[in-house]
């Protein structure tokens, strides 16, 4: 118990030393969850340098957040908020080409996380799911990330987005069952079609769009409705995505960067109210 209850010790000591401005406190406290929040933003955004100037800006903003209203206990949800409200406020650019995707391996998997661990060699159900997902606008995908990805309930997620936990239970369960549907009618349409005599007449009439009438033929056909069900979940095939880490150096040159900002100068009596208003503060 004494082992586990050290890292909550050294978590409690960090947060009250960065709210009287320790910023090397606040930098050993967003350490554990670096990476994570960098391939939030790199996901969302589809842009190595962009990822890089956005991460940067959402620690410099959850620093200044902090340091006026202090944070959550889950300071990692709330760092992936924090995260999440940079990327989307940044200036939307031109996605990669394809072979921008593929070389920075968006669909390396992790099979532990997937129930059918085979399904991890699977490359195109990964490139299948990947593509789904970033067709998603930047908004709902960030949401579905942070639910699927980063484990964050529902609860959890409307705390630190403040919206209602009802709008986002909703627009959860819509962008789940859409990614899923279209994963579904795809993999239906290209890897099961010949099982069904009626679908392979339909599909090969060409036509026009190929997933609405395999969503028709599924609520009229038993069979294939059966098979699609059977297929492994897309989102859980997103949520098996492997982090991408940060590029070589990226760490170190943004803890420079923040650590170098001199904090601005106060007189020994504010400095001094500022220090007992900290101790204070609980540690929500």
């Amino acid at each position: 118990m004494e082992a586990a209850a050290a890292p909550l010790v050294r978590r409690e000591e960090l947060v009250a030393q960065t709210r009287i401005g320790d910023r090397q406190a606040f930098v050993t406290l967003y350490e554990p969850d670096f990476d994570g929040v960098f391939d939030l933003v790199l996901r969302t955004m589809r842009d190595r340098e962009v990822a890089a100037a956005v991460l940067r800006a959402a620690l410099e903003k959850a620093w200044n957040v902090f340091r006026e209203q202090g944070a959550t206990y889950d300071v990692s949800g709330w760092l992936y908020a924090h995260a999440r409200e940079a990327a989307l406020s940044f200036p939307a650019k031109r996605r990669p080409a394809a072979r921008d995707r593929e070389a920075l391996d968006y669909t390396q998997v992790e099979c532990k996380r997937l129930s059918d661990p085979s399904c991890g060699f699977d490359k195109d159900l990964m490139e299948l799911v990947w593509d789904t997902a970033v067709a998603l606008d930047r908004e709902d995908y960030s949401l579905l990330d942070l639910h699927v990805r980063r484990d964050l309930s529902v609860e959890t997620i409307a705390e630190h987005l403040g919206l209602p936990a009802d709008q986002i239970k909703v627009r959860l369960s819509r962008l789940c069952d859409s990614v899923n549907d279209s994963v579904g009618a795809t993999l239906l349409a290209t890897r099961a079609r010949h099982n069904c005599a009626g679908l392979d007449a339909e599909l090969s009439g060409f036509p026009s769009n190929v997933r609405r009438t395999v969503r028709r033929h599924v609520q009229e056909c038993s069979h294939c409705r059966e098979t699609k069900e059977r297929f492994v979940p897309a989102t859980e095939v997103l949520g098996s995505f492997a982090l991408m880490t940060s590029p070589p150096g990226l760490r170190e040159q943004t803890a420079h960067a923040f650590l170098r900002i001199k904090p601005a100068r106060r007189s020994s009596r504010r400095r001094g109210s500022v220090l007992l208003r900290a101790r204070l503060l609980p540690y929500r």
